[in-house]
């Protein structure tokens, strides 16, 4: 029997068969090591009886290699394509981390991945002096398995990334005819040898086309969002009384997505929707919508068309999803009916309206306003579960903005 390509090798009875990784499984005597920390463990355990009796045949690196390439042909963020690229090759080549730096001018970027909530990606300028930039410039597989002897080495990346850098291997990246950038894998036990660089280099040229697309999107995105920010920011400051309150549920909204486990596709989705959840107000009179004093019926129920607004601007826009628009059309609905522009119920209202709608109120009940002073947390939270016990808000979407709170990240 053949393991698939993420098994790198198991141990049975002190016995190793292909090779260990940082990822350890341990099923039923056998230890599988694998090139994901997320294997799945139902296949392991099928593997588990032929691994028993050393019938398990392991796929050697140069034809698991292709394999890893073309898993990262999904569509997927740019900060989980660089981590999937750094973990699985090193786990390939036995290393303790690997970076990947995209060229820029005169310097190459040396692109920093870090987690929480939101996750992002830094970059660090790299002189082309150093030993990425030797790599790129000579255009050819490199080993450096002596760095105290080297002058090359940019020690600016380790202070900044608080690292200690032993060895390198690095190949440059390209894409097609272009080349863009260079992939580095750090600290292998022993040092790199011929046969890692022939791995690498091979690495390299096939995840080269898929990482500089993704790049390239992703600064793309940026700069949309960059855009859609710069628009609501104008609408907050229209109203005097939601300064960044866009930008705030935005934050909040993809923070509970990622709680609720949504997709890479629906948090971006998610993200552009509350950030233009109160877009609509743009079609709301400043006689409305900046009254100082107490609004009349009727201009209560016009406001409440700013919803519709949103959603119908949204709607112009050619690659808006039916997600974006609910966000915005429904962030003022209620779960029990009571809600507004149509007083949708129950499940008529989508995850995204719902999630749009607690992130809306926190933001809101916590923020300073001419006419209330800031809640506190503690506070905020007992009015949505109160909501939440009323039917009105979503129980769950609440319960994890609850736990946000409490993990100290709202």
């Amino acid at each position: 029997m053949r393991a698939p390509y993420w098994v790198l090798g198991y141990e049975v009875n002190g016995k190793l068969f292909g090779k260990r990784s940082n990822d350890v499984f341990k099923i039923d005597g056998v230890r599988f090591y694998t090139i994901f920390e997320d294997a799945d463990t139902k296949v392991l355990k099928r593997l588990k009886d032929a691994a028993k009796f050393g019938d398990l045949e392991i796929m050697d690196p140069n034809e698991i290699i292709p394999f890893i390439a073309a898993q990262l042909n999904s569509s997927i963020s740019l900060l989980t394509l660089l981590k999937r690229i750094q973990h699985s090759i090193c786990s390939i080549l036995s290393a303790e981390a690997a970076s990947i730096l995209v060229h820029s001018g005169d310097h190459l970027e040396f692109l920093v991945t870090e987690g929480g909530a939101s996750g992002k990606i830094e970059s660090i300028p790299v002189p082309m002096e150093s030993i990425a930039g030797t790599i790129f410039l000579e255009d050819r597989t490199m080993i450096f398995n002596d760095l105290m002897k080297d002058k090359r080495h940019f020690k600016g990346v380790d202070k900044a990334a608080k690292f200690v850098t032993k060895n390198i291997l690095g190949s440059p990246i390209w894409t097609g005819e272009k080349k863009f950038g260079v992939i580095e894998v750090l600290n292998k036990e022993g040092g790199f040898t011929e046969e890692d660089a022939k791995l690498l280099e091979k690495f390299a040229r096939l995840i080269g086309r898929k990482l500089y697309s993704t790049i390239t999107g992703d600064r793309m995105k940026k700069l949309i969002k960059e855009i859609v920010l710069a628009i609501t920011s104008t609408i907050d400051k229209r109203d005097k009384y939601t300064h960044e309150h866009s930008r705030n549920v935005a934050r909040i909204s993809v923070m509970l997505g990622r709680k609720l486990r949504l997709s890479e596709r629906e948090l971006e989705d998610l993200e552009i929707s509350a950030m233009l959840h109160d877009v609509g107000k743009i079609g709301i009179p400043d006689s409305i919508l900046l009254k100082p004093g107490k609004l009349t019926p009727e201009e209560f129920e016009y406001i409440k068309n700013h919803t519709v607004f949103g959603a119908e601007i949204l709607s112009k826009l050619k690659h808006a999803t039916d997600n974006m628009i609910s966000g915005a059309l429904e962030h003022h609905e209620k779960l029990d009916g009571s809600g507004y522009p149509y007083g949708k119920k129950n499940g008529e209202i989508s995850l995204f309206g719902r999630i749009v709608a607690v992130a809306d109120m926190y933001d809101a009940l916590t923020a300073k306003r001419v006419y209330k002073k800031e809640w506190t947390k503690e506070k905020v939270l007992n009015v949505l579960k109160e909501e939440a016990e009323k039917g009105k808000l979503d129980r769950k979407v609440v319960e994890k903005l609850e736990e946000l709170v409490k993990e100290g990240a709202l």
